[in-house]
């Protein structure tokens, strides 16, 4: 299967319409922000303090917590396994943080030197202060630092959501570091920019709050009213929220919470989605040559199942693992189904 020719419309016009989004969604999150304040300020503005962390993030079985400079930026780590086994590096996605690979940590580390790493910005590595220092090239180098800082040539590729957009630059990019790549629910950038400019609305309507993350201060803000309860129903609510309950129980938000309610924690990862259109990774125009793997959890709420089977133009040694009943958070979700396909392809 070949996917269809892009249209391909000047940045300037992209921009453009980027704006003209933005604009009307910010607008209709503004009204939102407003009313939920107006309505209960007291329950919207209040949260709870949290100096400890969760005790979930503190099981030794999971590995142990170091620390690496990569890139001229300290990186915070969980490790679990051989070092001098194969390197397996994980990449979380937003609002995520190395946590989010905790099934995937526990099956691999028997074979593999398994790292899952808090990626720039995100809780313990730190946060540079520039909106600029988040554009994807720049976090495509972390992981090229990151790989021989962690005292390997090459790695297994593994990663989710934003994880994913930088894993796609480096396996484009810098082949040679990655001998295997898996993805999961996130499209290569030249098919959502595919997807998108060919007219599909729904798409555009479940990225709103990309649009939104546009904006200064206000997607902060809004991350934060009723105590953060936009995780809570990130991760479990009804439109979003996990499917499988035991694999991820609604205590564990709590883990997520603590991370996010630090103070400034949400600024470099919603950076992110403000560097994304305007400081994009130019890739190679051929296929992508890196054996690879893409899992989609077919419930997603944020990105549209289509784009899964619309990698064959993009990706020349692919195969695709759909997996039903399933959210955006497939390896926290069903991490059987994701621990074995992945087990699948690393054996082939």
């Amino acid at each position: 299967q070949t996917a269809p020719m892009a249209i391909h419309l000047p940045r300037v016009v992209l921009l453009g319409i980027v704006y003209i989004v933005t604009a009307v969604f910010g607008t209709l999150a503004i009204l939102y922000t407003v009313a939920s304040v107006l309505w209960s300020p007291r329950r919207a503005l209040t949260k709870q303090r949290r100096d400890a962390p969760p005790s979930c993030l503190l099981d030794p079985s999971l590995g142990t917590h170091n620390y690496v400079t990569a890139n001229g930026l300290k990186f915070h780590y969980v490790s679990s396994g051989d070092k001098t086994k194969p390197l397996m590096l994980f990449l979380h996605g937003f609002p995520e943080f190395w946590f989010s690979w905790r099934h995937q940590i526990k099956e691999f580390s028997k074979d593999y030197h398994v790292v899952a790493i808090d990626m720039r910005g995100y809780n313990e590595t730190e946060r540079p202060t520039k909106r600029s220092d988040y554009a994807v090239d720049i976090l495509r180098k972390d992981i090229i630092d990151l790989v021989p800082a962690l005292g390997h040539d090459t790695c297994i590729l593994v990663a989710h959501d934003w994880g994913g957009v930088v894993a796609w630059a480096v396996a484009a990019k810098n082949p040679e570091l990655v001998e295997k790549l898996i993805v999961m629910n996130c499209p290569h950038p030249r098919i959502y920019e595919m997807f998108i400019t060919e007219g599909n609305i729904g798409q555009v309507k479940k990225s709103n709050y990309m649009y939104i993350f546009q904006l200064p201060w206000l997607p902060e803000f809004i991350l934060q009213l009723h105590d953060y309860k936009l995780l809570y129903d990130c991760f479990q609510g009804k439109e979003m929220g996990v499917h499988n309950k035991a694999s991820f129980p609604p205590s564990l938000v709590e883990a997520y919470k603590y991370v996010f309610s630090k103070p400034g924690a949400l600024t470099g990862p919603i950076n992110y989605y403000r560097c994304m259109f305007t400081r994009p990774s130019k890739l190679p125009s051929g296929p992508l040559m890196v054996p690879t793997l893409l899992i989609w959890g077919d419930d997603d709420a944020a990105l549209d199942k289509k784009m899964a089977d619309m990698h064959t133009s993009v990706v020349s040694n692919l195969t695709v693992k759909h997996i039903s009943n399933c959210s955006h958070w497939v390896q926290q979700d069903t991490p059987e189904a994701v621990n074995h396909y992945m087990r699948e392809f690393l054996n082939s």
